[in-house]
């Protein structure tokens, strides 16, 4: 959420980015948008020379990458590709420049507490660059250099494997970034941490007010509590959340919306750059960024909200403007559509990202909520018939054409977007993928927005009118949904059509944002207690990690474990040797980072820790999961012929020796009594994937 403006609350933004009410349209629209831009000339900080934003990859494939970067001074660029140390291309690049991103008049006279005014603003131009290197090699690392004003930016990439070769592919999933320059103060850029819903035995109260923890961190009021604020700011939680990612080295990122504090808000996009792109880290300068749009990229945020008084949406058509600057896809079928719903294959492995913004007919939230419809989603659906049509009643699709936009489709039944994701995830079937999609509003959530706007707990941004696309997942045999939007760290297990074989989905909303916890209304005696609208869900942090606090040497409240953290996916998919048709495995690992803290509350370190949902997902010969339940059998050692991918027996047998040796290590580890110090830093030792990977499991296994 936006947090402080001299022009506009943080409490009022926050408020507006929720329930902005849909006005309906009238006949004539305003002539001019409800914020104004600054001249382009009138720069809050002169041009520089260099790299506004370093090279990000966009559009990865087997045998090409593009290269996206930008600047401020408006020379050519130059990029060189090499591959061992031989040059294979050089490219000159014309910059374009994107008046849209400069600043606006709000943002210029912005005020953010604990920082000083403007220091976080740069000059008003954004030249875009980007080149494209087609007929690479497949599976192949190159490196590039680019020079821009005489400064130089250089990186390295690997190309997708073919879908015939391929051996390990680690994904890192997130979701909810949300930056913003107001996340960077020490105090104020933290945000509230929600109580848990458990402790474990043993464990004292959390610090309440008064205590020292509240003194040092302050709080936050939610739902008619102070809960104390998290001892890492917005800014740090990112920071620490991609540099623990970078030391994994995942093959792709997926960002499932929410990237910045608003799509029209330039500040946000600035901040966000800055971690991926820029002066904080490069992750995204090896690693292929796949994003998704989210309700915030549909927002103005102080410039423009959603929409003006007439109903135009001026604050939603600047922000998905300025997202469809920044990022390339392959697109689809409708090109107005532009960068909206796309799909990458990536070796055995099809990603499919939808855009859930916007869904028709528009619905009237008041209209809506008056229908009151009581009980959880089985109840509601029984006595409704249906989700709801929209995920945000804060505009209309007609309000946003009349903004000048055309590039926002609609996720309904029989939509453009519609069948054309059936058309993808029918063909991915066919080839033998491994299917996963990514989009931002969850479907299943025990949170705030998990809910209907029909509901008898409604919701005006809810997740819910997405699983119309349940069905088409089953059918299709997807293996994941990654998605955000409610920020809580959940996994939900769905398999309607009763035949055991379903899909996770995940929300994986806590990069950086919101800490926040499930809905909660008040009951008859006036206490809060959970809404419990989702009946899918198998795994949340909020209740199934509980906390443990105990008072350190010096009396000093501590939290040793537990609890809901920021923190991301990872996903690693890897061909396995089974003598069924298994071919290859899943495996789903949430990672949450730890603050440790002294007895003065002052940071020691941040943790790599796992949270107790490791999740193995079997993937068949034909790329659909197998029934859940189903093992690896292991009888004859036979791999069995796959459309999805076929190994070469020496890789298999070099990935078996690496498992058997782990587990051999882990096993004499435990004998000799130091598997408790090699586990623990097992992440941190130069030792093999697979080693890595045993000594986790033995770790989990052993409660260490």
């Amino acid at each position: 959420m936006s947090r402080r403006s001299r022009l506009v609350p943080a409490t009022v933004l926050a408020t507006l980015a929720i329930t902005a009410p849909a006005v309906t349209p009238v006949a004539q629209a305003a002539d001019t948008p409800n914020y104004s831009y600054l001249d382009i000339s009138d720069h809050p900080k002169a041009p520089q020379p260099g790299f506004r934003i370093h090279p990000y990859l966009q559009k990865p494939a087997s045998d090409q990458m593009t290269l996206n970067f930008f600047g401020e001074m408006g020379t050519d660029a130059t990029v060189v590709l090499t591959r061992n140390g031989q040059e294979v291309a050089t490219k000159t690049i014309t910059g374009e420049l994107q008046d849209h991103l400069r600043y606006t008049e709000a943002e210029r006279d912005q005020t953010i507490e604990g920082l000083e005014a403007g220091s976080w603003l740069k000059s008003n131009n954004n030249y875009k660059y980007s080149v494209t290197f087609t007929d690479l090699t497949p599976g192949t690392t190159y490196e590039y250099v680019a020079t821009l004003d005489g400064r130089t930016a250089g990186n390295s990439f690997t190309t997708a494997p073919t879908r015939d070769h391929w051996d390990r592919i680690r994904i890192a999933a997130f979701s909810d970034t949300e930056t913003e320059p107001a996340g960077r103060p020490k105090v104020s850029g933290a945000r509230e941490w929600e109580r848990n819903r458990t402790f474990a035995e043993g464990s004292l109260d959390r610090p309440g007010p008064g205590s020292a923890w509240f003194e040092k961190f302050g709080s936050n009021r939610r739902q008619g509590t102070d809960e104390p604020r998290y001892p890492l700011t917005q800014d740090e939680a990112m920071k620490y959340n991609v540099t623990e990612m970078a030391k994994q080295k995942p093959d792709l990122l997926l960002v499932a919306g929410d990237l910045a504090q608003g799509g029209g808000y330039q500040p946000g996009w600035d901040e966000y750059f800055g971690y991926l792109a820029g002066e904080h880290g490069k992750l995204a300068g090896t690693t292929p960024m796949l994003t998704a749009l989210g309700n915030w990229e549909t927002f103005g945020a102080m410039n423009g909200n959603y929409q003006d008084a007439e109903g135009v949406a001026w604050g939603a058509a600047k922000g998905r403007k300025a997202y469809m600057t920044y990022f390339d896809t392959f697109g689809s079928d409708t090109p107005e559509h532009e960068d909206s719903y796309y799909r990458v294959d990536y070796g055995p492995v099809t990603v499919i990202t939808l855009d859930s913004t916007n869904g028709v007919p528009d619905e009237d939230a008041a209209t809506e909520k008056e229908k009151d419809v009581p009980g959880n989603d089985k109840d509601f659906f029984g006595a409704y018939g249906s989700w709801g049509t929209d995920t945000n009643t804060s505009y209309t699709a007609e309000g946003i054409r009349r903004a000048g936009d055309r590039t926002q489709p609609d996720f309904s039944e029989n939509s453009a977007q519609w069948l054309w994701a059936e058309k993808q995830l029918s063909d991915a079937r066919d080839k033998g993928q491994f299917i996963i999609v990514q989009f931002h509003h969850t479907p299943y959530s025990s949170g705030v927005h998990g809910t209907a706007t029909a509901s008898a707990t409604p919701d005006e941004q809810p997740g819910t009118p997405m699983r119309i696309y349940t069905p088409m997942f089953e059918k299709y045999g997807v293996a994941a949904v990654i998605t955000g939007h409610d920020e809580m760290f959940e996994r939900s297990w769905i398999d309607d059509d009763g035949d055991g074989i379903g899909f996770h989905n995940f929300d994986v909303g806590v990069a950086a944002d919101g800490l926040r916890g499930d809905y909660r209304v008040q009951n008859e005696d006036g206490a809060l207690e959970p809404v419990e609208f989702n009946s899918y869900r198998e795994w949340m942090a909020q209740s199934d990690e509980p906390e443990m606090w105990v008072d350190d040497e010096n009396g000093v409240r501590q939290l040793k474990d537990g609890g809901k953290h920021y923190g991301h996916l990872q996903m690693d998919i890897a061909p396995v040797r089974c003598s069924n048709d298994v071919v290859a495995k899943l495996t789903t690992t949430p990672v949450y980072l730890f603050p440790v803290l002294d007895s003065d509350y002052n940071l020691v370190a941040v943790e790599r820790r796992v949270y107790n949902d490791v999740q193995e997902i079997l993937l068949t010969n034909d790329g659909a999961p197998a029934p859940r339940g189903t093992t690896c059998a292991s009888g004859t050692g036979t791999p069995q012929p796959s459309s999805a991918s076929s190994f070469s027996s020496d890789r298999n047998l070099a990935s078996s020796a690496a498992v058997g040796v782990g587990v051999i290590a882990a096993v004499v580890a435990m004998l000799l009594g130091a598997l408790g110090c090699v586990a623990l830093n097992a992440e941190t030792l130069p030792l093999p994937h697979a080693v890595t990977e045993a000594l986790n499991q033995a770790r989990r296994t052993l409660g260490l």
